[in-house]
C-alpha cells in the first residue's frame, strides 16, 4: 500500500494524460479549446509566460567575405563619454522626471500583467477541473480570490526586490574603485563577487521555488476551499514540512517538464514560421501540453488527502465536525 502523503508520479503521469484528451478532444470543441487557451494565456501572465516564446535573430550585416561572423567593437570609454554628454545638456531635474516615468510606466505594466494573471489563474484551474470553456462567470465568481492573489504577489514583487538589492548595492559598491581605477579587480574582490554571485543565485533559486510551489498546490487551494492568498500561502508551507522529499521531487520533474516544454515550443515555433510566438497564438497551439502539465500538478496535490483534491471542487472542504454547545439555562 502506497505511503500517505507520497506522491505516485507515474500515476499522476497517466491521469493527467487522460484528463487531457477528455478535456480537449473528447469531443473536439473549436470554441472551447480557444476559450480555454484565453484563460491560459492570462494565466501565463502570472507564471511568466507559457513555454518559451522566443525568436532567432540573425545578424548577416555582420559577415565578412570569410563567412565569419564579425562582433562588432565596443569602446568602454567612448560609451562612458557619450552617456555623459548626453545628460550633460540636460538638467537634472529632467533626468529624474524621465528616469521615474519610465519605473512608474515599467511598474504598472508589472501590476497590471498580475491582476489579469491572477484572474487568469482561477479562470483556467476552473475550465480546466470543470471541463468547460467559460470566460465571464470564473471572471467574476473568483475576484474576490483573485484580488487576493494579486495583493500577494505583489508583496512577492516587493519582497524579492528586498531580498536581492542589499546584494546588488554591496556589489556596485565593491566594483566602483576597480572602475574608477580602471584596473582588473584584486583577488579579494574576486572573492567578494563569487560570495555575492552565489547568494544572488541561492536567494532567486530559493525564493523563486517558494512562489512556484505556492503557485501550483496554493492557488489550487484557493480554487478549491475558498481560501485567502495568506492562508493558502501558510498551508503550501505546510506541504514543504510535512512531505519535503515528494515536493522535492515534484519541482525537479516540473523543471524538467518545463525544458521539455521550451524545446517542443522552440520546434512548433520553427515549423510555423514563428506563429507560435506570437502572444496568445502560440498559448492555443500548445494547449494541449499546458492541460496536460496543469492536470499533472493538480493530481500530484490530490494524492496529499482529500482535502487537496481540487477535482472534487463542489464538494465542500473536509473538516471536522463540531457539535455546539447545549442552550444555556
Amino acid at each position: 500500500m502506497r505511503n500517505k502523503g507520497v506522491i505516485d508520479f507515474t500515476r499522476a503521469f497517466d491521469s493527467a494524460w487522460e484528463r487531457m484528451l477528455v478535456i480537449l478532444f473528447r469531443p473536439f470543441d473549436l470554441g472551447k479549446w480557444f476559450a480555454i487557451g484565453l484563460s491560459a494565456f492570462l494565466a501565463g501572465l502570472l507564471a511568466g509566460g507559457n513555454g518559451i516564446n522566443g525568436s532567432f535573430n540573425n545578424d548577416f550585416n555582420n559577415l565578412n567575405k570569410s563567412g565569419k561572423v564579425q562582433m562588432p567593437s565596443f569602446n568602454l570609454h567612448q560609451f562612458n563619454s557619450t552617456i555623459f554628454q548626453t545628460f550633460s545638456g540636460m538638467q537634472a531635474g529632467l533626468v529624474i522626471l524621465i528616469v521615474a516615468g519610465v519605473f512608474l510606466f515599467v511598474f504598472a505594466f508589472i501590476l497590471l500583467f498580475y491582476w489579469l494573471g491572477a484572474r487568469g489563474q482561477f479562470m483556467f484551474l476552473d475550465n480546466v477541473v470543470r471541463n468547460r470553456g467559460a470566460i465571464a462567470w470564473p471572471w467574476h465568481y473568483y475576484a474576490r480570490q483573485s484580488n487576493s492573489l494579486f495583493a500577494l504577489y505583489v508583496f512577492f514583487l516587493v519582497a524579492g526586490f528586498a531580498l536581492i538589492l542589499p546584494i546588488i548595492a554591496v556589489a556596485v559598491v565593491v566594483a566602483i574603485s576597480p572602475y574608477q581605477q580602471h584596473r582588473w579587480p584584486a583577488g579579494w574582490e574576486i572573492a567578494v563577487f563569487v560570495i555575492l554571485g552565489l547568494l544572488y543565485l541561492g536567494t532567486c533559486i530559493l525564493w523563486g521555488s517558494l512562489v512556484f510551489i505556492f503557485r501550483e498546490f496554493g492557488v489550487p487551494l484557493m480554487f478549491r476551499n475558498g481560501l485567502t492568498a495568506r492562508a493558502a500561502f501558510m498551508k503550501s508551507i505546510g506541504l514543504i514540512k510535512d512531505h519535503c522529499l515528494s515536493v522535492a521531487i515534484f519541482v525537479l520533474l516540473r523543471i524538467a517538464i518545463w525544458i521539455g516544454l521550451a524545446i517542443l515550443s522552440l520546434l512548433v515555433c520553427c515549423v510555423t514560421c514563428c506563429i507560435e510566438a506570437l502572444p496568445y497564438i502560440g498559448t492555443v497551439i500548445l494547449l494541449p501540453a499546458l492541460v496536460y502539465v496543469r492536470c499533472f500538478s493538480l493530481d500530484c496535490l490530490a494524492q496529499f488527502g482529500p482535502q487537496y483534491d481540487v477535482w472534487t471542487v463542489d464538494v465542500p472542504a473536509t473538516e471536522p465536525t463540531v457539535t455546539p454547545p447545549p442552550p444555556l439555562g
